[in-house]
């Protein structure tokens, strides 16, 4: 007879490994207001003050008897600049300006200018600059200006270390004698324009282009040169936002 040995049959549990945490999405902060200026306030001692609470005043400064008038129309109030000069003679300039500051140094951020603008062709004479922070070949700038007699608006930028410039520009011309929203906007690798929400060309930068300066923030106008860019327009509703 044959014998048989029983074998024991042992089961062990294993605990289950825990899954991986998720990594937690990255959350971009909201975009922070970092400067403002709707000239409702009017102008106390030269001075138009910042209504993000982040910003400095802007400060009125002249040549040749030149001033920024602030006018009144419904509820509010706008920024007036000087008029065309003619082909001869001198005539007044005015720029407003507000001293540098980290918030308007927007390096590789994303970052967006933006105004209300109303001006004529008859205020046009080649470039006009609105708003800027640096100066064309001169280490790094962004702007928004008007190009031509026919007035279209542009979105500028300028890198640091680079003299290659970038451009978007609005799908119409704005020299019509009506108020119109400019936002400029670099998200990325992209600079966009949009007119009174109307998207405009698109310009691909650089990554890596960054602007930051020591220059002052000047609107109005880049400097009192002899050649210099003059905006001749009437502005409202001013302001730069970071994120």
């Amino acid at each position: 007879m044959k014998m048989f040995k029983l074998s024991t049959l042992v089961l062990l549990t294993v605990p289950a490994m825990a899954a991986p945490a998720a990594a937690a999405p990255v959350v971009d902060p909201p975009p922070t207001l970092v400067a403002r200026y709707n000239f409702d306030g009017g102008a106390t001692a030269g001075k138009i003050s910042d209504l993000s609470g982040r910003g400095s005043s802007l400060t009125v400064r002249g040549a040749d008897n030149g001033t920024v008038a602030i006018n009144t129309e419904g509820a509010g109030r706008y920024a007036a600049f000087p008029a065309v000069c003619p082909t001869t003679g001198t005539c007044g300039r005015a720029l407003l300006e507000a001293p540098n500051d980290v918030d308007l140094n927007p390096g590789t951020r994303t970052f967006r200018w933006a105004a209300s603008v109303r001006v004529t062709a008859a205020q046009l004479r080649g470039k006009a600059n609105i708003m800027q922070k640096g100066l064309a070949g001169a280490d790094s700038v962004w702007k928004l200006q008007l190009t031509g007699k026919i007035g279209r608006a542009q979105c500028a930028m300028t890198g640091k270390g680079s003299t290659e410039s970038f451009a978007a520009t609005s799908a119409r011309p704005i020299a019509d004698g009506n108020w119109h929203k400019i936002v400029c906007e670099r998200n990325g690798t992209n600079l966009s324009i949009s007119v009174d929400g109307v998207p405009g060309t698109r310009a691909t930068i650089p990554a890596t282009l960054s602007v930051d300066n020591a220059m002052p923030l000047r609107i109005g106008g880049p400097n009192f040169g002899a050649s210099s860019d003059m905006y001749h327009g009437q502005l409202d509703d001013v302001y730069i936002q970071l994120g």
